[in-house]
């Protein structure tokens, strides 16, 4: 008798370790409280991502982003087929967003209808203070040929 109370105690012990393995993994997989989703609106979201304590780079990526967006797409912008959002990613607020595209630092991203990503961190942040011109032209660029 003593050895089938062994055979259960290692039974049942075998089924909770699965259980909970089980469950881990269920839950792993489930969206996290205050997933955030883009706007199924528009062709093309341009996310601008910073931190609280900007510096000068990450100030002009900003103020050139949305320059270029207010002086050749505001008709787009009005209409709805492209939105731009900037995301202090500082904030409780931001950090599904932030999450959601891996952001842990100054960020600009457009992202199409489709889901797919185009990241122009290194040039805004390597000409948007330095070459606004070339960082102006560039962006005006990507972004109409992936609202085409």
């Amino acid at each position: 008798m003593g050895k089938r109370i062994k055979l259960c105690f290692r039974d049942v012990f075998y089924l909770l370790t699965s259980g909970l393995l089980i469950i881990a993994a269920v839950s792993c997989r489930q969206a996290p409280a205050g997933q955030w989703t883009p706007d199924p609106q528009a062709d093309l979201n341009v996310y601008f991502f910073h931190i609280n304590d900007r510096c000068p780079a990450c100030t002009a990526v900003g103020e050139n982003t949305e320059w270029v967006l207010n002086n050749y797409f505001s008709n787009k912008l009005e209409d709805g087929s492209l939105k731009y959002e900037s995301f202090n990613i500082d904030t409780k607020e931001n950090k599904a967003v932030a999450a959601k595209y891996q952001i842990s630092y100054t960020s600009l991203l457009l992202v199409r209808r489709d889901g797919s990503v185009i990241d122009l961190t290194v040039d805004a942040m390597n000409n948007a203070g330095s070459a606004p011109l070339k960082f102006r032209e560039m962006l005006k660029a990507e972004i109409e040929k992936n609202l085409e």
